[in-house]
């Protein structure tokens, strides 16, 4: 029998002026060899749904108080945390950011090393037997002209887990125990074994979600139809659309002629980190 795969596909941000109507799921179904017919075998017929005409025809981007971009803990207590699927269903990549950026003048970046990496992990809540240490790195924003303002993130760790067992629950907490700073108990599902029977069963595919009133309308319509696995294709916070003060504009050539250089506003991806952490805890649900 055929088995169905269903793609949820949802876009903002500028897409929403192009797109008259929202893909919601394409259904693709095995062919009698057992495999997912390509491109080649179709046209196939979409479903759609009438496009949501309470979406703001010209995206407004989150401002700095709104209270999901604002930073919730404190001191080195983790932040921002995200699980991105690695190379096989096998492995995923937990990262998080610890500390607070800094934007300014003369700004002194923090020291990476001064704040471990360290998951604990396991197929229980508790105990947590596992653990895996990776390694962290400071990125850095500086501009070779007097006015503007340049930036430095907080620490930014990146641990990997291996050895998981396929399409199994896992329970996970991050930071760093010595100090200690570690998050609360989250968990994450890993992937099925690869195979042309076994696979994801919804899949969605975002692009062009930018920082903005639409980006929360489309993760909220993510989460609602529980994606087991995110492809984000990029084209997110649109930090380019701001001088380094935090002024922005939707045409930044129109209103920043007399710039020295094309600036950027770097804390709004901190701002997307903060925001996307919700679609995160949300469907691991």
């Amino acid at each position: 029998m055929s088995r169905l795969v269903s793609v949820s596909m949802t876009f903002s941000g500028s897409f929403v002026l192009a797109l008259s109507r929202i893909i919601l799921f394409i259904n693709c179904f095995l062919s009698a060899r057992g495999k997912i017919p390509s491109t080649l075998d179709g046209p196939f017929e979409p479903v759609t749904v009438p496009f949501d005409v309470s979406l703001r025809g010209n995206a407004v981007d989150l401002p700095d108080n709104d209270s999901r971009v604002r930073r919730t803990v404190k001191g080195f207590e983790p932040e921002q945390i995200s699980v991105s699927l690695s190379a096989t269903y096998d492995s995923v990549w937990i990262s998080w950011i610890t500390g607070e950026f800094q934007i300014g003048y003369n700004i002194k970046p923090l020291e990476p090393k001064s704040v471990a990496s360290v998951v604990r992990y396991g197929r229980l809540r508790h105990p947590l037997t596992g653990e895996a240490k990776g390694y962290s790195l400071v990125y850095n924003q500086l501009y070779p002209f007097d006015g503007l303002q340049n930036y430095t993130s907080g620490i930014i760790h990146h641990v990997r887990l291996t050895g998981l067992e396929p399409d199994t629950r896992y329970y996970y907490r991050c930071g760093d125990p010595s100090i200690p700073a570690m998050s609360g108990v989250h968990h994450f599902k890993t992937m099925p074994v690869s195979g042309p029977r076994s696979y994801p069963s919804r899949i969605a595919v975002v692009g062009d979600l930018g920082l903005t009133y639409n980006t929360t309308t489309t993760i909220n319509h993510v989460i609602s139809h529980k994606a087991a696995l995110v492809l984000l294709i990029g084209d997110v916070t649109y930090a380019n659309q701001y001088l380094t003060n935090g002024t922005g504009s939707d045409c930044y050539s129109c209103s920043f002629s007399d710039s020295p250089i094309h600036e950027t506003y770097q804390p709004r991806w901190d701002y997307w980190g903060r925001l996307t952490l919700f679609l995160l805890f949300s469907l691991a649900l």
